[in-house]
């Protein structure tokens, strides 16, 4: 397959006319025809614009092996490699604050692991109820909480931790 071939199958995957291809790589309609029948080569930089711009594999566009378009992944991946991970990651979380939506592949970061499969249902599902970030949940389980802790069982608590920490065998 040609260069023209490649570049007009690239055009009609887009769902792209002559012209808007054109319009897209800021050259002329005709320019687009000419290199779709090899009539002319692109120059390099068109074939660079055209990968950028249209996230097209280089190496499929130079040999029409492989995927035409370079997955969104790879995309992010190469971001990421290009401004840090750190700064990549922020970037990710700013544009999913502003759009109010939460990462839940952070979830897996705050589970409980206490050995005791019932605390850490209980520990996992109030981490899992407050982050889901309604307000009248978190007001609801404020005030189940209170219920099932009141002030007392609080300092009873807090009294045999005491106790407990006096009693701690050293070494």
């Amino acid at each position: 397959m040609s260069w023209g071939a490649r570049i007009q199958e690239i055009r009609k995957t887009l769902n792209l006319t002559q012209a808007e291809f054109a319009e897209k790589l800021r050259i002329s309609q005709a320019h687009v025809s000419k290199i779709e029948k090899d009539q002319i080569s692109p120059s390099e930089l068109l074939l660079s614009y055209i990968c950028c711009n249209f996230h097209v594999s280089r190496k499929w566009l130079d040999t029409g092996q492989g995927e035409m378009f370079i997955s969104p992944e790879r995309i992010l991946k190469n971001q990421m490699a290009r401004f840090g991970e750190q700064a990549f990651l922020n970037a990710i979380s700013n544009i999913l604050d502003e759009r109010g939506l939460t990462v839940t592949a952070a979830r897996s970061a705050h589970r409980a692991d206490t050995g005791d499969p019932v605390l850490d249902r209980m520990v996992n599902t109030l981490y899992d109820l407050w982050a889901v970030g309604d307000e009248k949940l978190k007001h609801w389980a404020e005030v189940q909480f209170n219920r099932a802790f009141p002030d007392d069982i609080t300092e009873i608590i807090q009294k045999k931790q005491k106790e407990n920490l006096g009693h701690t065998p050293v070494g």
